[in-house]
């Protein structure tokens, strides 16, 4: 029987799984997260607001007139982000900080790209990683809540005017979670120490709300609150979630540009950063 000769032929992977590249870099970056107890603990803590609310919701259902004070609305839900915030900043501290940075040190972003794995699904895996994380307690909290509230208090919540509120909180979740990842991975990719890069992390979110502090002091003009990352957010939440925003005068499509714009800056930080070829000036 006659051998023919057929050359090398590249080995295809099924095709479902082409579009799927990113994820052993997401999963494999949740397990080592995971697997530490303080993290665990980290994320059982962003839950107690969850819990707090709970407990309001029950308790307009033996005292309704518990809603003069707290009214059950999209104002409510605003409330409770205020309070999964700076919970979320801390699960991204720990959680993004060595993201990029471990690899720029280590030198294993080179292996990592030396793969067939574009600076495509080296980024989206690692931003995957870290938005599981964030909507593990902004998203699935929030939804979770509104689910209680309607089985808790419905006469509140099941009103004409309060239909795209779930869809609200999705989207503000979602929007929490990215511009936080993003912006902890790029400043990560700045850095070969995670340790250096979380305090960055911190240092531009909590630098940029006091500078605005200082400057509203002196000038008073509305358009500060745009310097503020955590600002924007809030005024981006008042607007999904119908709550009246105080703290700002500007309108909130002005603080959703803002926040394109870091996100924008952030990925093409991320471009310049992650690279297969080391360049030593």
């Amino acid at each position: 029987m006659p051998i023919y000769d057929q050359g090398y032929r590249r080995h295809d992977a099924r095709g479902p799984l082409r579009s799927l590249r990113f994820w052993p870099i997401a999963r494999e970056e949740l397990r080592l997260v995971l697997a530490k107890r303080a993290f665990l603990g980290l994320l059982g803590l962003g839950w107690l607001p969850f819990i707090g609310f709970v407990i309001f919701f029950y308790a307009v259902t033996r005292f309704p007139e518990a809603t003069r004070v707290v009214p059950v609305d999209g104002s409510l839900f605003a409330r409770f982000f205020v309070f999964q915030f700076p919970l979320a900043l801390l699960l991204t501290t720990f959680g993004g900080a060595g993201l990029v940075a471990n690899d720029l040190r280590t030198g294993a972003i080179l292996v990592y790209l030396s793969r067939p794995l574009t600076r495509r699904d080296y980024v989206i895996g690692k931003l995957s990683a870290l938005m599981v994380l964030n909507l593990s307690i902004t998203l699935a909290p929030g939804l979770l809540l509104y689910a209680v509230g309607v089985a808790l208090a419905p006469d509140h919540l099941l009103k004409w005017e309060l239909a795209g509120l779930a869809p609200a909180i999705a989207l503000y979740a979602v929007a929490v979670a990215a511009v936080l990842s993003l912006l902890a991975l790029a400043i990560s990719a700045l850095s070969r120490s995670a340790r250096v890069a979380g305090l960055s992390f911190i240092a531009i979110l909590a630098g940029l709300e006091i500078v605005r502090g200082i400057l509203w002091s002196f000038l008073r003009s509305e358009y500060l609150t745009l310097l503020s990352i955590e600002a924007n957010l809030r005024s981006l939440g008042n607007a999904l979630l119908g709550a009246a925003d105080s703290g700002s005068g500007v309108h909130w499509t002005w603080a959703a540009l803002v926040l394109a714009g870091v996100g924008l800056a952030c990925l093409a930080v991320l471009r310049a950063r992650v690279r297969a070829v080391e360049i030593v000036t």
